[in-house]
């Protein structure tokens, strides 16, 4: 069995899988998902994942894992750089830590890399020249598939569509990224962001949910929030797209959820601002969901 796991900082998810010809992955089990222990560090969590991979394994011989985890993971495969989501996650060696724990084949990417990697395999960039994803949400988070695989990198953050530098109107140009930036996309068009930006524009306090409803309902400040972070997010995209060039162009995230009036804006500030030639690339919705990153790790685990 090749397993693939998602560590996020409130759960982590476990399924079984089977080698396919091409590299493809077939889900074998279940998805088994349980809280992680985001206070306890490191350790604590390796242990959660083992005993998670026992679980779904039903004593069946381990031939190899894949991890997909929040944080920047470098070439060895520990966490580089994190949040504080989970305590002491920056510079926890979570590849060897595992390898040791396991006793076997171990590949460790950051969750959204995982993700990318599924969603080019069997998503919205399946049989495509290359695919560039983003994951709005919390964070914006991405990750570039080239017709021969994953690029992380040489840092590991290759595909931080999230952390490009836009010039932004008066009001928002100050505003400070969860990075310590200003002026990236992430600050004016992720979740938060835009909770922020109908907050100081009404004087009310939304999810973004409630946003949501209010713009559906004809409330014309949620309806030009949701817009206005959805070009932003286009722009951002376009400019990626000079230097990538990639056929596909995928969107996910709780702030996509949102639906096709969303992904309609992104795409036609996309098109607005890319060159001719990358203005032609699809620009599709994710389509593996909560799947994507078990899955895309599976995909990348050295079986």
């Amino acid at each position: 069995m090749i397993v693939g796991v998602d560590v996020g900082g409130t759960k982590i998810a476990v399924a079984g899988f089977r080698a396919e010809p091409g590299g493809a992955r077939r889900r074998a089990t279940a998805v088994h998902t349980l809280s992680t222990p985001a206070r306890e560090g490191g350790e604590a969590i390796v242990r959660a994942v083992v005993d998670a991979i026992d679980v779904i394994r039903g004593g069946e011989q381990l031939a190899a894992v894949g991890v997909g985890t929040a944080g920047v993971v470098d070439q060895d495969g520990g966490i580089s750089s994190a949040t504080d989501a989970i305590s002491g996650w920056a510079g926890f060696p979570l590849r060897a830590a595992l390898v040791r724990a396991l006793d076997a084949p171990v590949a460790v990417v950051n969750d959204v890399h995982a993700a990318a990697v599924a969603e080019a395999t069997a998503g919205a960039g399946r049989g495509a020249r290359g695919l560039l994803m983003v994951t709005v949400g919390t964070g914006i988070g991405g990750a570039v598939v080239l017709p021969d695989g994953l690029r992380a990198g040489v840092t590991g953050t290759a595909g931080s569509v999230g952390h490009t530098e836009l010039a932004l109107p008066p009001g928002l140009a100050g505003r400070r990224c969860g990075c310590g930036g200003v002026g990236h996309v992430e600050a004016v068009a992720s979740g938060p962001a835009l909770e922020q930006t109908y907050r100081e524009r009404t004087g009310a306090a939304r999810t973004l949910r409630e946003v949501d409803a209010a713009a559906r309902a004809g409330d014309a400040v949620a309806e030009e929030v949701i817009a206005e972070g959805a070009a932003f997010l286009g722009r951002a995209l376009a400019g990626a797209q000079a230097l990538l060039d990639v056929e596909v162009v995928a969107v996910g995230g709780g702030v996509a959820a949102i639906g096709e009036r969303y992904l309609a804006e992104v795409a036609r500030a996309y098109r607005a601002a890319a060159m001719p030639g990358p203005s032609t690339a699809r620009v599709r919705s994710a389509e593996l969901g909560v799947d994507a990153t078990v899955t895309g790790a599976a995909v990348l685990a050295p079986a």
